[in-house]
């Protein structure tokens, strides 16, 4: 529950207001984008409790009953026909003190923990991704004359396959070791992004107009290609994560505009 009405990608351009009451916190405001509210039982969120507050600090994390009173979740309907996204509305939502994470207007260090481990899951693909290596491999023997250079195309994209797989591993050394999502987590996040917009590509140009079937080899397909821009955004834009990239790894300096 961070992103907003007319926030864009900035996470921390939060309105929702947590008024201090005895025992806890009067909650009202909007969130939206939020991905499966509907199913769930918890939700983690963050509300502005100081706004006299410089922007980032007047933040507090805060855990919501998704059934409590004053609580209203909307699907949102897709392209796709799929309604994976939300908007919540708050009104009146009363959370006691002991669901607060943390310490009250300290809520952005815990959103940028959770954003970071959100980038870290996002780049670690799952069996979906494997699921569309192979079918990229069985639609490259199928119909590789329908596209210029398809085995050369597929065979570079199962490379870089394996490259994301081994930055995954990277990652999870590191929590083995006990460091936080490190560096690796922007970097999968946005090769990801960019990986999955070359498959669909691939399968799209590979499968022509069979890509709008709704059923068999093009099934997988068809979602990716409707679903390949939203990796770009979901869990931070590209564009923001290349901005981050840029300051916290290679040390670049921060864009003068941004403040």
């Amino acid at each position: 529950l961070f992103s907003e009405p007319d926030a864009g990608s900035d996470a921390a351009a939060v309105k929702t207001r947590a008024i201090r009451v005895d025992g806890g916190w009067k909650i009202n405001g909007q969130k939206v984008w939020t991905s499966g509210a509907h199913y769930c039982r918890r939700g983690l969120a963050t509300v502005r409790t100081d706004p006299e507050a410089p922007k980032h600090a007047g933040i507090t994390a805060v855990i919501i009953d998704m059934k409590a009173s004053g609580v209203e979740v909307r699907p949102l309907r897709q392209i796709t026909g799929g309604s994976d996204f939300n908007e919540v509305f708050f009104n009146d939502v009363f959370v006691p003190d002991q669901d607060v994470v943390g310490e009250p207007n300290a809520g952005w260090t815990v959103a940028r923990a959770t954003l970071g481990n959100e980038r870290v899951s996002i780049g670690g693909g799952g069996s979906y991704y494997e699921g569309v290596a192979a079918q990229l491999v069985r639609l490259v023997d199928r119909d590789a004359e329908r596209l210029a250079g398809a085995k050369v195309r597929v065979g570079n994209f199962l490379a870089e396959d394996h490259a994301l797989r081994l930055l995954n591993l990277r990652r999870a050394a590191r929590s083995v070791e006990g460091a936080g999502p490190g560096p690796e987590g922007n970097i999968t996040k946005l090769k990801l992004a960019e990986h999955m917009g070359e498959g669909a590509a691939i399968s799209a140009a590979l499968l022509g107009p069979e890509i709008a079937l709704a059923d068999g080899p093009a099934a997988l397909a068809g979602r990716m290609v409707m679903a390949a821009r939203g990796m770009a955004i979901a869990g931070g834009t590209s564009e923001v994560t290349r901005n981050q990239i840029a300051e916290r790894i290679l040390g670049m300096p921060r864009d003068p505009l941004i403040k």
